[in-house]
């Protein structure tokens, strides 16, 4: 009689630290780059951030002192992103208005070369907390249902600027990264905002 309780315990203490195992391996944090903008959010996100980028690069000091000159720009990214054509119209745009430049098509008629580098442009989800798997149980999603989570959707806009003077001097801004934040709290009953899109 002994032996069998003894057996019972130990299976029951077996079963409890599997359990707390795949608890605690579930519980870690998941990442995901988007590289669709499917949804008003996703669009939001990216456009927001983009517009940031753009008004901090406008304030570095390598682009102020090109108030009023002749410029060609060029936008780079390191292949065929369905943003480039946007984020090109929208920094000629904003230069001419805040700096009032003269975006110039020809390379000799320009005073200065601008070339804009993005290291990223695009959303990023990450949810971060403790969550347990339904195990076939419940259909969600991802298989598992979040006891406490933090769900993080960011529009994110990475890069700098090189300027090419036709005297031929070489300068180059710092690297910029702007985030527009889209983040929930999450529990088996409610979600709910930590912060909103403005």
């Amino acid at each position: 009689m002994i032996q069998h309780k003894t057996i019972f315990q130990r299976t029951a203490s077996y079963c409890i630290a599997a359990f707390v195992s795949v608890v605690v391996l579930t519980g870690c944090t998941t990442r995901q780059v988007s590289t669709t903008l499917d949804g008003s959010t996703a669009q939001r996100l990216v456009t927001l951030s983009l517009n940031k980028f753009i008004q901090s690069l406008a304030e570095q000091p390598q682009i102020s002192a090109l108030e009023g000159k002749k410029i060609r720009l060029g936008v780079h990214f390191l292949k065929d992103h369905q943003l480039i054509d946007y984020a090109t119209r929208l920094l000629n745009a904003e230069l001419q208005i805040i700096h009032k430049v003269d975006i110039v098509e020809a390379e000799d008629s320009a005073e200065y070369e601008v070339d804009v580098f993005f290291n990223s442009i695009g959303t990023d989800n990450d949810d971060f907390g403790l969550s347990i798997p339904t195990l076939g149980l419940a259909t969600t999603s991802d298989g598992t249902i979040d006891i406490l989570a933090l769900d993080m959707y960011h529009g994110i806009t990475e890069g700098y600027a090189i300027i090419k003077a036709d005297s031929g001097s070489i300068e180059k801004t710092d690297r910029l990264l702007a985030r527009i934040r889209r983040d929930n709290i999450s529990t088996p009953v409610i979600s709910f905002p930590l912060n909103q899109v403005d």
